[in-house]
């Protein structure tokens, strides 16, 4: 099966972060306002009724997953694992806002294990009915990999061997801890 990627890794959580005064203020000592006026676009943060429907049918058959809790990673971890599969997956291919690359590298912070529900990552023999849904809304989707026998999650764009490992918790949890949020 293709492991397919819709939405954009790490978007909710960056504009989590956007939206704290203290962390804007220093955002925007580098930056204009205006290169996060993405964060606020409607047609980026919002998911289609057919594919929100699609997503809910293939959550429940194990196929889906959003990554809501410790970003798009860990989405890919839990639904491999939930079906007991391993795969090959390439990081470079996972859609990413600019403006979210930028959000986290400001705070040391992995923007592809940060709060993103509206990313999900499908288990998928038929990528074109999940592309049905999401192209009309101009909601990204990408193949990022396939799915394999065995236990063992691979990256194939790393240097070097790398293997996914078990999720350690979502990026904004270093400030929730802190009483940030």
């Amino acid at each position: 099966m293709n492991i397919v990627v819709t939405g954009y890794a790490g978007l909710e959580g960056s504009t989590i972060l956007y939206d704290n005064q203290t962390f804007r203020e220093k955002l925007l000592s580098r930056y204009a306002e205006s290169f996060f006026d993405i964060l606020r676009n409607e047609q980026v943060n919002t998911q289609p009724e057919g594919l929100n429907r699609l997503f809910l049918r293939e959550k429940e058959q194990g196929r889906a997953e959003d990554a809501s809790e410790g970003g798009v990673l860990s989405a890919l971890w839990r639904v491999l694992k939930a079906r007991r599969l391993g795969g090959t997956y390439s990081q470079k291919d996972i859609p990413v806002l600019q403006q979210t690359i930028e959000i986290c590298e400001m705070f040391a912070l992995n923007p592809y294990r940060l709060h993103a529900p509206g990313c999900r990552v499908w288990l998928s023999e038929d990528t074109d009915q999940i592309f049905r849904e999401a192209a009309p809304a101009g909601v990204p989707l990408h193949v990022i990999g396939f799915t394999s026998k065995g236990a063992a999650i691979k990256r194939t764009d790393a240097a070097g061997e790398s293997s996914l490992r078990r999720p350690e918790g979502d990026e904004l949890d270093k400030f929730r801890s802190g009483g940030v949020f």
